[in-house]
């Protein structure tokens, strides 16, 4: 039997290499999207859900749960990015991304750690995670993303038995916000990273 992984956010950036390389791998694909349903595939299912809110999520798992089942491999590779200045920051962009990258990606972990075989997550950072530092336009970001690295860190040693990853690379080729370092990586490149953590 083919492995199945199921990747969150499949239809950005990283999303499409991911789901060409889990492809290229054997695997049969489950790829979450919101807003534009890219070209079917050979094993790959394309799997409408609206994060917005805790309902779209909830809603999203309990409509695949039977898809979920036997999926061993989950990819946590959705979470957009505010970039806006630390003095126009308010209450709700700190809530907008904590609900995006922590939130989501804990329900559909719980989720999958009670309702299907899981055998390995991956969840996406970005590439100054776990450093005390100063930052101007990422900061509702940042905080959750190493929000995130908590929850992994914390769900490694609660269950033993499912081997947690956390990928943080540098900027992306192509990404929308740049970094101040220019440095850069491929999404193809970070993609073959995380399927080989998931062999």
């Amino acid at each position: 039997m083919k492995k199945k992984v199921l990747i969150t956010g499949a239809s950005g950036l990283l999303g499409r290499a991911l789901v060409k390389e889990f492809l290229n791998n054997d695997f049969v694909v489950l790829a979450q999207y919101h807003t534009n349903q890219p070209v079917q595939h050979v094993n790959c299912h394309w799997l409408w859900a609206d994060f917005s809110d805790l309902a779209g999520i909830q809603g999203f798992l309990q409509r695949n749960s039977k898809a979920f089942e036997d999926c061993g491999f989950l990819i946590n590779n959705y979470g957009p990015i505010t970039s806006k200045k630390v003095l126009d920051l308010t209450a709700e962009d700190f809530y907008f991304d904590f609900h995006h990258n922590v939130i989501t990606a804990f329900e559909v972990t719980n989720f999958f750690i009670r309702n299907a075989s899981l055998e390995s997550v991956v969840n996406i950072g970005f590439e100054f995670i776990g450093e005390q530092r100063v930052y101007k336009k990422i900061l509702t970001y940042a905080a959750a993303k190493n929000a995130l690295l908590l929850m992994t860190k914390s769900f490694e040693q609660q269950y033993p038995h499912i081997r947690f990853h956390m990928v943080s690379p540098p900027t992306l080729e192509g990404a929308p916000v740049k970094a101040k370092t220019g440095k850069q990586v491929s999404p193809e490149s970070v993609a073959r990273e995380i399927v080989s953590l998931c062999g």
